[in-house]
């Protein structure tokens, strides 16, 4: 895979190879002043070399994400990264003003992609890994990650503010969201079905989704097999005989397509008498999970994925404190 660019220079001669050391050394200054102060000097006397009288300006990289929610991380770093292009977060629902339309994530518009001119695509590893060799021909820099769990998610976050030259407010919001994440767990365990419907078939999600894996963070019991007829990554196709025989305290249902309809076809097949009847009488019940949150890996946002699923549980729920800063509560104040 090709390395990750770093922002450009806007202005300077581009017959200057001077002007071409300058923007790199600027770029890489922040992550050298890790090396000592002979390279960080170096570095200086580049940027300030005699004969240069044009003023270096770095203009953000041109980013086009088929992931949603690097979109909206991104936006917290509008100096270092400029989303051009992302796909649709919901069938009739359009990216943002000025960001090229991609389409659907599992299926992304290569013509639109290339007419975006990105410098770096970012994609997921299981959806678009089998689409590598064509967006690399993009001619584009293509980072794919990991977001089948919540800490590979964050991670990846991570991984994309280096990229980019590292961004503050970017790197603050994913550290809040870790430490607000550890303070989030029900009292009791909770079994837990989570089910994703798509028009005319459900799939149960494991562990090696994102949701799964965020539910069992909580303290919810995935009743889900770890393996099974995975059409999907994650996502396990379960006959007839073997819904019959779940007995969960609760079932959320995470909708692709219209919730209303997906929900009634549901409600048909847990019916007095369906082979999904048991379903039906989970003690915390059956609840649809609002899509705007739910129906792809929501970044960070995945803070408020979590309160909304251990709200549906009622009382036993954490107050979103970690346990550091639930300590540092407690320390005497040295002013008293």
């Amino acid at each position: 895979m090709n390395p990750i660019p770093t922002p450009r220079s806007a202005s300077f001669r581009s017959s200057s190879l001077l002007h071409s050391l300058q923007v790199r050394a600027l770029v890489q200054l922040r992550g050298l002043a890790m090396a000592g102060p002979l390279a960080v000097i170096s570095v200086i006397l580049l940027l300030a070399s005699p004969g240069d009288s044009e003023p270096i300006r770095i203009e953000p990289l041109r980013v086009a994400t088929l992931l949603p929610f690097v979109e909206d991380a991104l936006r917290l770093a509008p100096e270092r990264a400029h989303v051009v292009a992302s796909v649709r977060r919901e069938l009739h629902q359009s990216p943002g003003k000025d960001v090229i339309d991609l389409g659907n994530p599992h299926s992304p518009s290569f013509e639109a992609l290339a007419q975006a001119r990105a410098e770096l695509v970012v994609g997921d590893r299981a959806i678009h890994g089998v689409l590598a060799s064509r967006l690399e021909a993009i001619g584009a820099k293509l980072i794919l990650i990991d977001t089948a769990s919540v800490s590979s998610t964050l991670d990846a976050l991570t991984g994309i503010s280096t990229s980019i030259g590292g961004a503050d407010a970017l790197d603050a919001a994913i550290e809040k969201a870790r430490r607000e994440l550890e303070g989030l767990a029900l009292d009791a365990p909770v079994s837990l079905l989570p089910l994703f419907g798509a028009p005319g078939s459900f799939y149960a999600m494991s562990d090696r989704v994102w949701l799964g894996d965020l539910a069992r963070q909580l303290g919810f019991q995935n009743v889900t097999p770890a393996r099974g007829d995975e059409r999907f990554p994650g996502l396990v196709a379960l006959s007839d005989e073997t819904m019959a025989m779940m007995r969960p305290d609760m079932v959320v249902l995470v909708t692709h397509g219209d919730p209303r309809k997906i929900r009634q076809d549901l409600a048909r097949r847990t019916e007095r008498g369906g082979a999904w009847a048991a379903l039906d009488r989970a003690p915390l019940g059956i609840h649809v999970l609002d899509p705007q949150l739910f129906s792809a890996n929501p970044g960070l946002s995945i803070v408020d994925a979590a309160r909304a699923l251990v709200a549906l549980v009622g009382g036993g729920v954490g107050d979103g404190v970690s346990e550091g800063e639930r300590a540092a509560s407690r320390r005497p104040d040295p002013a008293q």
